[in-house]
């Protein structure tokens, strides 16, 4: 069982979010976007303290749009949990049978699901907030009676369990007696009668023979046992030094880890090792504890939900790109937040979530599959997704229509069609709409893996970034950075990603991507046949001529170094050929300076930036195109 859809009301800086979450789902984001209010909204509606020990909420939590709000007249904060079967039977019989009041099946799927609501609001009466849960049938309505005892909760949470790791991860705390993971493993364990008498005696024996090796030790003893003798009534009591434990548990909770990174270093306890290996280690603790524990604690059948804040704490690039392999293998669901750049590199693209906080509150874009929308049954539905090659599936219990990809006339002209005269008819022919432009922002599998074959090396800086600036190759690249910075606007500091396309797949997947994650962006092109192949890729996606003509910048004179000759840059490129060693570089042709300047493409564009970083004044000679784009990222939208 997992959690396969988290729904989110007014809850901090989210005023709404529906988002769909996988086995692994990494949240990206800069920092009070909101990642942090996913993952609490996500411990606190499952965590088994919730109604137990306080509420698990504040009025802090509650959503407030400005400063003037009363959180008491609020909604309140909603938090829905669905966990739902990927395919028929794939729950182990247990869990139907010991949720069989809270589990809902799909006749027409055979799926079935569970759907928690978490609430808490000011309630006037008690003068406080008031947490409230129920779950839900198949139409999201409040299910009753036997189905709403408490002990249905109780239940639900033992095959849900859900654990919380965050970014300051103390091994002190976390290797404790006391902690959530290690106190657990060595409370667990199991000794035998026969080896712990043993073991006692040898510790005994230890004991005395350490009390022995220093006279001091035994008229150290002596001294102290005048405590027993004060103390005293009747019968005077006896005082000893203890060198090591007394009780097995004294020994086992004194247990601790110690490790060496390479065959030659001493042995260090784990306190003793450098932030990244501590922060690493209790990763693997919350594996060996699911591994080892888990089940013994809850259910035989309890999948664990791992809430982990940034597992790339203190880790160098190298180690932070191979964690993802480790955090993707943990035992159970994952939801994890990063910051990092070179652990997003081995993300797939279907797993990431990306963050941001708007005027609207916390908004999350994703690059889904498929597409739903809420459809009441209607004459012919059946009729058309069975026509629909598999594009089409309808649930009938939930009423939801999901679309496979995009959303093309050829399915959504029949579909509009259905509505005919029903009483309904603004509001699904309104929903239609809305499907269809949704999945109109579709990537393809295919040109995802394009991407991730092509484009791992810079994908994971880009999903960070505020505004994308595409243009075509490395040259490019090169020559818009210090163009940038000698008209006094570092993208960098600015959180503007410089994507060289070209080299990374092409321009118009990166616009669409920029376009299905509300990442604002530019591209830049040249004025050859090329760069207008690109421009007419871009309208075949969907764009349309006017925002093409406030996105897309060409350069007038065709190709870059045809556009670098005609801004009258030939003089410093002569220069830069002659160090290049080209012969009869000072003498050639405006034409022929164009030809030798394409041999020696990116060597001619890095000293050309070079000279920029030096004269800021000769930007003003550089392509206006690049100039104009610059100019215009400032409040990009």
């Amino acid at each position: 069982m997992r959690v396969t859809r988290l729904e989110i009301r007014d809850f901090r800086s989210i005023r709404h979010l529906a988002l769909d979450l996988g086995q692994t789902t990494v949240f990206v984001g800069p920092n009070n976007a909101g990642k942090t209010a996913i993952l609490d909204a996500l411990r606190i509606a499952l965590t088994r303290r919730w109604g137990q020990r306080g509420t698990g909420f504040t009025e802090y939590d509650v959503h407030l749009a400005n400063d003037t709000d009363d959180p008491k007249t609020s909604p309140g904060v909603s938090i829905e949990i669905v966990a739902e079967e990927s395919e028929p039977e794939e729950w182990p019989a247990a869990i139907s049978e010991d949720l069989d009041q809270i589990v809902q099946l799909d006749p027409s799927t055979d799926i079935r699901s569970i759907a928690l609501r978490t609430k808490c609001a000011w309630n006037d009466d008690s003068g406080a907030f008031e947490p409230t849960w129920e779950f839900l049938d198949a139409k999201r309505e409040p299910l009753v009676g036997r189905s709403a005892r408490r002990v249905n909760l109780e239940r639900f949470w033992r095959y849900l369990p859900v654990f919380y790791l965050g970014a300051l991860r103390d091994v002190g705390d976390e290797f404790s007696p006391r902690s959530q993971f290690w106190g657990r493993l060595l409370k667990a364990l199991e000794i035998p009668a026969d080896l712990e008498s043993r073991a006692l005696r040898v510790l005994d024996l230890l004991n005395r023979h350490l009390l022995r090796a220093d006279q001091r030790l035994q008229e150290i003893a002596a001294t102290l046992s005048g405590t027993t003798r004060i103390a005293a009534r009747d019968r005077e009591g006896s005082l000893d030094l203890r060198m090591v434990p007394l009780k097995m548990w004294d020994l086992i909770s004194k247990a601790e880890i110690i490790l060496r990174n390479e065959p030659d270093s001493p042995w260090l306890p784990l306190p003793r090792q450098g932030q990244g290996i501590q922060s690493l280690s209790v990763i693997f603790l919350f594996q060996a504890f699911v591994e080892h524990l888990v089940r013994e604690l809850y259910e035989q059948d309890s999948e664990p939900v791992l809430a982990l804040e940034e597992p790339e704490t203190h880790l160098h690039p190298q180690a932070a790109r191979t964690l993802w392999d480790h955090v993707h293998a943990l035992p159970g669901q994952k939801i994890v937040t990063t910051h990092s750049p070179y652990f997003v590199q081995r993300v797939p693209f279907r797993d990431l979530r990306i963050v941001r906080l708007t005027a609207n509150g916390t908004e999350v874009r994703s690059l889904p599959a498929s597409f739903s929308a809420k459809i009441p049954p209607l004459d012919g539905l059946e009729t058309v997704v069975r026509q629909s090659a598999g594009q089409l599936h309808y649930e009938n219990a939930p009423e939801i229509l999901t679309v496979n990809g995009t959303l093309d006339e050829n399915l959504y002209r029949p579909l509009l069609a259905l509505c005919g005269a029903h009483e309904q008819r603004t509001r699904i022919e309104h929903a239609l709409r809305d499907l269809r432009d949704r999945s109109s922002l579709h990537i393809s599998d295919e040109e995802l893996r394009t991407l991730e074959t092509f484009a791992r090396r810079m994908r994971g800086e880009i999903f960070f970034a505020v505004r994308w600036m595409i243009v075509e190759g490395q040259a490019d690249y090169l020559v818009v950075h210090a163009v940038a910075e000698a008209l006094n606007y570092n993208l960098d500091q600015h959180g503007v990603a410089v994507i060289d396309a070209k080299n990374n797949g092409s321009p118009d997947t990166f616009a669409a991507l920029a376009r299905a994650l509300a990442i604002p962006w530019l591209a830049v092109f040249d004025g050859d046949n090329e760069g207008r192949n690109y421009v007419r890729s871009l309208r075949n996606r969907g764009f349309t001529d006017a925002e093409l003509d406030r996105r897309c910048g060409t350069h007038d004179a065709g190709d870059l170094e045809a556009q670098f000759v005609a801004d009258g840059l030939g003089p410093e490129l002569r220069e830069i050929l002659t160090a290049l060693q080209v012969r009869n570089a000072t003498t050639l042709t405006d034409e022929a300076l164009s030809a030798r300047l394409r041999d020696h493409k990116t060597a001619c564009a890095a000293a050309l930036a070079a000279r920029l970083r030096a004269d800021p004044g000769l930007a003003q000679r550089t392509p206006a195109a690049f100039r104009a784009a610059i100019e215009q990222l400032p409040g990009l939208t």
